[in-house]
Formats: C-alpha cells, structure tokens, sequence
C-alpha cells in the first residue's frame, strides 16, 4: 500500500481547453469486430485501484470480469454501461478480452456544449445519492450503443474533428442512458421522481467540497438559503438530513484512504480536515461499529 490513491487526469489537449478522450480497454482485442476505425488503448494505468478527476462511461459489448466500485462488486457477465464520477475509487478486473469504449470528460466539457441539458448529478447513475453505476442492457439495446459510439468515434477520430458535435453526440449519449433506466425502473419523467435544483446543487457543492466544509450552515449560506429550509428539503428529497449527508461522504473519503493507502488514522483524519484524532475515531465507529483500524483490517482481509 502507498501513501496515496492514484489518482488520473485527462492528458491536456493542445488549446488547454475542455476535454474528451475516447478509448479502448487494455486487454482488447488489437482492433474493434466489424470497427472501421482504430482507437488508442487507454494509456493510464488501470491494474490497481485508483480514481480519476474526470468522469467515465464503460461501454461494455464483450467480456467477463468483476468492476469494484467503492467497496462493491458488480460482476461483468453481459453487455452493459458503466458510469464513474471524479472521485470514486474503481478497478475493472478482465476474465476474459473485452469489447466496448471508454469515454472520459470533463464536467466543463459537458455542460459547454449541452448548455439546456440536466446537470451531470440529476443523471440517475451519475446522483450522489442514487447512483445507479451498472447498467445491463438487451442486445437491440446493445447495438443501439454501438451505433451511437461508432459514429461518436469515426467523427472524434477524423482529422480537424468538430468538438461541437463531438459534444452533443455526448449529451445524446447520456440523455439515452437516462431514458433507458427511466423505463427499467419504470419512473415516468415527472417532477414527483426528480430531484429538485435546491437538493441537486446541495449535491454537487458537497461532492466538491466536503473536505473542507462540514457544516450545513456553510452550504445554505453558499445556496442563500436557510440551513433548516435547506435541511426539510434535502431530508425529502434524499432521505437524509443534510448533517449525515456530508458525514457520510467524509466518511466515505475515510474508508478509501484505510483500505487503499497505508496514511495512519491521524493522517486520514488530518486529510479530510477532522484534525482530533479522538473525535474521527469516535465518530468512525458511530457510523461503521468498528475503529478505522479495526475497519482498514477487515476490509483487507475480506476482499484484497
């Protein structure tokens, strides 16, 4: 184990501008079946687990394996589409050759181009508080995928390639994944089964910055609400006061660094700016029912 969890950035394009990079896995095949063009291999090192400042879509046609997805396992049987946002810790562990795409962005390069599109985080597989990150799809849907991304691919691989389309093939992408759980889940788009602008900017602002501020006071300020409208809102809307919500991602960054570094409990507390080793600890084994020791040694042991 080392002192940090490998974290990965989208290369920089030549303008320092927005980013969208297409691949294929590591353990393809050396060309796409029945692809008209080459894709690079991706060129990060995926073999242990790590994350990325960026977000992901796994388009899986072919293959067998297991993908850890913070903690949980989600096996690879089928054809199927899996979703990563900046931050989570992953590994994709192959069986078998894979088939498929990977598509890396930014959030910056999304909402530039799909300025009238849902916010990443209203997405289903994408929401904090819902993520959906696995989804399995039929074989009319699988081709369906595949048409999309190899026309995504041929115009992002041609020379002088249009980022505006690129762009939109991206929010057509995404707006056909959240369709798609829609009807497998058999929630009709209303109101009654979205969440609110108030809860989803809530969302993202602790996605972002919940190392830093712990407290729903810092948030209804930054959102010009008040903390007890902020927190009826949240508690319906995510099930959740607004006090857990942040613990648990703290919490969560915690479990991370226990299991996939080897920083002292100090250290992980010092990080996500708990700086009393005492309250961390106690507060830790409020939520988990052990110590982060205690916890760094069982999650070992069970499944690495």
């Amino acid at each position: 184990m080392c002192d940090a969890i490998p974290v990965h950035s989208l290369p920089k394009t030549t303008d320092q501008v927005l980013a969208l990079k297409i691949y294929r896995f590591k353990n393809s095949s050396t060309a796409q079946k029945e692809s008209p063009v080459s894709l690079p291999i991706t060129p990060l090192p995926t073999n242990t687990p790590h994350r990325h400042t960026y977000y992901e879509i796994l388009f899986i046609e072919e293959g067998q394996g297991f993908h850890e997805i913070d903690f949980r396992s989600y096996p690879i049987q089928s054809a199927g589409l899996h979703f990563l946002t900046p931050g989570q810790v992953h590994l994709l562990t192959f069986s078998t050759s894979f088939q498929g795409y990977i598509v890396a962005f930014s959030e910056d390069f999304y909402t530039f181009y799909n300025p009238v599109n849902p916010s990443l985080s209203s997405l289903p597989f994408f929401q904090p508080a819902r993520r959906q990150p696995v989804i399995t799809i039929s074989e009319p849907e699988k081709r369906y995928f595949h048409n999309i991304l190899e026309n995504m691919v041929c115009d992002y691989l041609h020379a002088g390639a249009d980022q505006t389309m690129i762009g939109k093939y991206l929010g057509i992408l995404l707006q056909k994944c959240s369709s798609l759980v829609r009807e497998k889940d058999n929630l009709p788009e209303s109101p009654a089964h979205t969440v609110p602008e108030l809860a989803g900017r809530f969302q993202e602002m602790v996605e972002k910055n919940f190392r830093q501020m712990h407290e729903v006071q810092q948030y209804a300020q930054a959102l010009s609400v008040s903390p007890d409208y902020l927190g009826k809102i949240v508690r319906k809307h995510l099930g959740i006061s607004s006090q857990e919500y942040i613990l648990d991602k703290l919490l969560l960054e915690a479990k991370r660094l226990l299991v996939f570094t080897s920083l002292s409990s100090k250290e992980i507390g010092y990080h996500i700016n708990l700086e009393d080793p005492s309250y961390f600890s106690r507060i830790f084994k409020k939520k988990t029912g052990l110590t982060p020791n205690e916890y760094r040694d069982h999650v070992r042991k069970s499944t690495i």
